[in-house]
């Protein structure tokens, strides 16, 4: 047997665990809420700048929480609280089902965002990272599968029930699928939690920069933190807005309205590539090498939606999406535990997807704001470009100056 093979049997209960967190996380993440996009503008008759504003609000709210509810990954077993949260996110997904007034949307979706998209992805990033220490990459790249398994099954599966049962009875085939099926299952693999220290390959701790594990305090003050979060927050921002907007899309391009969502097991393919790839480029070099060039496929990917015109362009616009989406599910995890150690990850890690949330909100409501105002997404994702090289220019600096591999205590 390869080592990776190896590697994955003797570990097999906890990175299906956290692949089954990473899969049922799919019902809170924008690219399955944006499916029911027209649905719900036209039941509660909202425009694109209404519908993303309300979508903003739910969102932001949720990261708000998740500032104080995600330190729970550092005090509860993650068996708990995975049950729990899988329960939680049904409880939700219900809801949007029986929902029949405009006003309650926030609320819906504030509940889809927290449990889904905020807490479970939260909860299966630190449970690897505090988990793997010298395999920390692929542990990270394996378990992430989870999320293109979701990009690509949970759309096809979506557009079938919405066709066949419509579109309040699919959240309550979503609700079962959480309660009947990965609930259950998280509970049986978590049965026995993994510990570092009882396993050779691994070392007792995991410590930061300076050889100590920092608390979130002491990390919110390094300049270095303060650096690299607007440069994390980029992808987040970009990726949401696609998902968010495949129907004006393909309106723009004058393309069928599953153009997008029947393509996205290419980006589902893609980023399952891609996370393999940089895990074990972080395992042999570091989340910080790696910091440098995970972003620029998807400038690529907005250059070629830009001046795309054929169905095709769909094709190669989320190949290229799937490649940053895989690295930065493992390098954005990966590079909190190498600055600042795992002792208080949880905590550190919950503050950074929460900045990251938040980005995820500003990108409906304001791409959803430009297009009401007659500026169509794919002429915005210019200045998105412009914006991710020069984010990967200071990650490059640095990288080669020495301030991200040589850094004291401030």
């Amino acid at each position: 047997m390869t080592r990776t093979a190896e590697f994955i049997a003797a570990n097999a209960r906890w990175l299906a665990a956290g692949f089954l967190m990473a899969l049922a996380s799919s019902f809170g993440q924008t690219f399955f809420i944006a499916l029911y996009a027209d649905p719900l503008r036209q039941t509660f008759d909202l425009s694109y700048g209404e519908f993303g504003g309300i979508y903003t609000i739910g969102t932001l709210a949720s990261a708000a929480v998740l500032i104080q509810l995600g330190r729970m990954a550092d005090h509860v077993p993650a068996r708990t609280l995975s049950v729990v949260l899988c329960i939680c996110l049904a409880m939700t997904c219900v809801a949007m089902a029986l929902n029949a007034v405009w006003w309650l949307l926030p609320f819906v979706i504030f509940g889809l965002r927290l449990f889904g998209q905020g807490m479970l992805s939260h909860l299966w990033q630190v449970t690897m990272a505090r988990w793997f220490v010298a395999t920390r990459g692929r542990a990270l790249a394996l378990a992430s599968f989870g999320h293109p398994t979701g990009e690509a099954l949970a759309p096809l599966a979506a557009v079938f029930l919405i066709a066949a049962l419509g579109w309040r009875e699919s959240w309550g085939v979503a609700a079962a699928a959480l309660v009947i099926v990965l609930a259950p299952a998280m509970w049986l693999l978590l049965a026995r939690e993994r510990h570092p220290k009882h396993h050779q390959t691994e070392e007792s701790g995991s410590p930061g920069m300076d050889g100590r594990h920092w608390t979130r305090a002491e990390a919110i003050s390094h300049p270095l933190f303060c650096m690299l979060i607007p440069g994390i927050l980029g992808p987040s921002f970009i990726l949401t807005a696609i998902f968010f907007l495949p129907a004006h899309i393909a309106e723009v391009k004058g393309w069928d309205f599953a153009a997008m969502p029947v393509r996205y097991w290419t980006y589902a393919v893609s980023s399952v590539i891609s996370a393999l790839a940089f895990g074990w480029a972080i395992d042999r070099f570091s989340a910080r090498a790696c910091l440098m060039a995970y972003q620029l496929p998807m400038v690529v990917a907005l250059i070629v939606l830009w001046r795309g015109t054929g169905v095709e362009t769909a094709t190669l616009v989320l190949i290229l999406c799937g490649v940053t989406t895989g690295g930065a599910s493992t390098v954005h995890t990966a590079i909190w535990a190498e600055l600042y150690g795992t002792m208080h990850i949880g905590a550190i890690k919950s503050l950074a997807l929460a900045a990251m949330v938040f980005s995820t909100a500003a990108g409906p409501g304001l791409v959803g704001l430009l297009i009401d105002l007659g500026v169509d997404f794919p002429e915005q994702g210019l200045w998105m470009a412009g914006y991710s090289v020069a984010i990967s220019a200071v990650f490059i600096w640095l990288y080669l100056s020495g301030r991200i591999t040589h850094v004291r205590t401030p």
